[in-house]
This record gives structure tokens, sequence and C-alpha cells, in this order.
């Protein structure tokens, strides 16, 4: 991506190497915008849960869980970052807590709709700051942006924080997903700039 429409950082604020900064982010994603079918929508925890049975729930279970609301600048491996991004939501710690893993699992794969699909690990989820979050700039996410669920993991980039969530397998081994299998990274720290998979 250019740096067209890039903007000066502040002074007091720094961003990760090789990034630079947007007022905006641009709407991007991998293939159509799902519609909306609220009726149809539940979130899937699976693959080795402690229970070794698959966890579903519906929306509603979802956002019965313990809310969050982060500020977090937002980092895409395409070098483009933005600043103070509000995100609002549940907490994802309280959905591995309510589904957890068996011992020794500290990985995940991620999906979403249509077979997209995020390698990262345990403890990235279970980050105090990760939200699946349900609203954006305190306006409840529209279709384009991820609705109803989106998950945001502010240290790693936004490619790690699938759009239209619907949910996640515990696994003892890392499963490269979407882009992993692409040849982009396992880990995916912005701050360490793990963007590609021969960095590994």
């Amino acid at each position: 991506m250019s740096t067209a429409g890039a903007i000066d950082v502040p002074p007091e604020r720094s961003l990760p190497p090789g990034q630079h900064l947007l007022a905006q982010a641009p709407v991007m994603h991998y293939g159509p915008v799902p519609r909306p079918r609220p009726d149809r929508w539940d979130l899937t925890v699976g693959g080795m849960t402690r229970e070794n049975r698959e966890h579903r729930f519906s929306l509603e279970e979802v956002l019965g869980l313990p809310r969050l609301e982060v500020v977090a600048d937002l980092h895409c491996s395409s070098r483009w970052s933005t600043l103070d991004e509000s995100w609002s939501g549940v907490s994802a710690r309280a959905l591995v807590e309510a589904a957890p893993p068996a011992d020794g699992v500290d990985e995940v794969l991620v999906f979403a709709e249509f077979g997209y699909s995020a390698s990262i690990r345990l403890e990235d989820l279970m980050s105090a700051r990760a939200v699946l979050a349900t609203h954006h700039a305190g306006e409840p996410l529209t279709q384009e942006r991820g609705a109803p669920l989106r998950l945001i993991l502010p240290h790693l980039y936004s490619w790690k924080g699938p759009k239209w969530v619907r949910g996640w397998n515990y696994t003892l081994e890392p499963e490269r997903g979407f882009w992993e299998s692409r040849g982009y990274h396992l880990r995916g720290d912005a701050w360490r700039e793990e963007r590609y998979g021969y960095q590994e």
C-alpha cells in the first residue's frame, strides 16, 4: 500500500517499525461481506477443550459475558497504522474461561465467515486487551467493519483479528490460517515487525 494519505505522527507517540500513520483506517477484507443472519448465528469453541466437547454459544449468550472497552492503535501488515481506535464488546478472556482449553494447549485457530482463519497463541487471546468487539467509536459495528463480532488484538497485526468471527479451535501445535498459509508470520507481533513466515 502506498503512503498516500499518510499524516505526521504526533511527537509524543510512536509506531511499530515500518508503519506510516493514517487519519482513518480503510475498510479492508478478503472476499465478500456476509449478509446478517442473526437467526442462524452462533459461535463455536472446539478442538482440544477441557471437557473434550464442542461448545456452542448464541449471540445473546456471548453478549452476556463481561464487557470490555479498549482504546488501542490499529496496525496493518500492509504498513499503515491508526491511533486511538475505540472498541467495545466482550472480553475474549471471558469466553476462554467459559469454554476452557485442555491442559497443555498453547495455540488457537480462530475462524470466521467464508473459511477465513487466523493462527494465534492462547496467551494473545487471553490478553486483558483482547476484545470480541461489537462496537467501534461508540457505534455498533457495520457489516463492512465486521458485525456482529470482530476480534481485536491490539499488539498484533490486524489480520490476526478476523472480522465476522464464528469461533475457534484449541490446538497443541500451530495450525496456519488463511494468511499464514500464504507466507505470513505465525505470531504477527507488530512491534517486532513479524510480517512474514521466513522470519520465524
